[in-house]
């Protein structure tokens, strides 16, 4: 797709690719502390997760679950799925960190040494991104 053509702004599939990898972020987060919140309800079908419903958390991150595929589904439309979701892949990074800094939840060392490895892997795969993008 010639640059003069492509969308900008709000619209720029790779804006849309990291506001798609935010609201999965933020959704799974979300639905933890709604899911935490819900726990101890006890009753015949809380095997099965329902009782989480009674959270409105839980709805605010089904909302960004929607708003992350409508979102995704948009990047699927101007980038190459091979470039796309190896660069979506940093919510491997994002999401434990953000449940370190909010949630208080403690990441082992062996933990931090497997996201090392997947930031080491998204920067061999961004580096041809990026090159690919200036051609464009």
């Amino acid at each position: 797709m010639p640059m003069q053509n492509r969308p900008s702004g709000f619209a720029n599939p790779w804006f849309q690719l990291a506001l798609s990898v935010a609201f999965v972020t933020v959704s799974e987060l979300l639905l933890k502390r709604g899911a935490s919140d819900t726990a101890n309800l006890a009753t015949n079908w809380s095997w099965t997760g329902i009782n989480s419903l009674a959270s409105p958390l839980v709805w605010w991150g089904i909302l960004c679950v929607i708003a992350s595929f409508l979102s995704w589904l948009y990047v699927l439309k101007y980038i190459p799925l091979t470039i796309a979701f190896p660069l979506s892949r940093v919510v491997d990074v994002l999401v434990p960190l953000s449940c370190w800094i909010f949630l208080g939840e403690t990441i082992s060392a062996r933990r931090w040494c497997g996201i090392a490895l997947v930031v080491i892997g998204l920067a061999v795969v961004a580096k041809p991104v990026a090159r690919l993008e200036e051609r464009l």
